[in-house]
């Protein structure tokens, strides 16, 4: 078996984009950037949901929200390099570090699911030695607590398919880690 790599799909991202600026251009409609804002009462009776003085604040939250997404977003699309690698020494993802975790290193892997997605969780006999970047080594404390491993991997917005990466970790790691 040849090695496991998951790039950016571009295709992926360019639908990610559109969403996020839709939900931008909602926000600003929302808030009355845009155009002529619905009428609160009349929406807000009719759907017994958002209370009319609260549509302001929820479209510039929608537009602030979804307007950071856009520059990330942007960024990945030009990103050429492998975000996930799974090949005989380890597995690096690009997002957690740029350093290759070694196979010796690896505990246990585990699927977590959530809302259809599923998430290959990597339990490591010493996290410390392989410490996060970014926004992902700041949302670590909260991976653990959900997921109870050390890092998660998503495929969200690859090429990269769930079963594939699971067969490469099979692979290249040995049944033994899904004991």
């Amino acid at each position: 078996m040849k090695e496991f790599r998951a790039y950016y799909s571009r295709w992926r991202m360019t639908l990610i984009l559109l969403i996020c600026l839709g939900f931008v251009t909602l926000g600003l409609f929302l808030a009355g950037v845009i155009g002529e804002p619905p009428d609160p009462d009349a929406w807000s009776r009719r759907r017994r949901s958002i209370p009319p003085e609260l549509f302001p604040y929820f479209g510039w939250f929608c537009a602030a929200v979804f307007g950071i997404g856009v520059p990330v977003i942007l960024k990945r699309f030009f990103d050429h390099e492998a975000q996930v690698a799974i090949g005989a020494a380890g597995i690096r993802i690009s997002r957690w570090s740029e350093a290759t975790i070694p196979w010796s290193e690896i505990q246990r892997v585990s699927v977590w699911r959530y809302q259809h997605q599923k998430h290959i969780i990597l339990h490591l006999h010493r996290p410390e030695a392989y410490p996060g970047r970014g926004i992902a080594a700041r949302l670590a404390r909260v991976n653990r607590m959900l997921t109870g491993g050390d890092i998660a991997i998503n495929l969200v917005g690859t090429d990269g398919k769930f079963d594939d990466a699971m067969a490469a970790i099979s692979h290249f790691g040995g049944r033994a880690l899904f004991d």
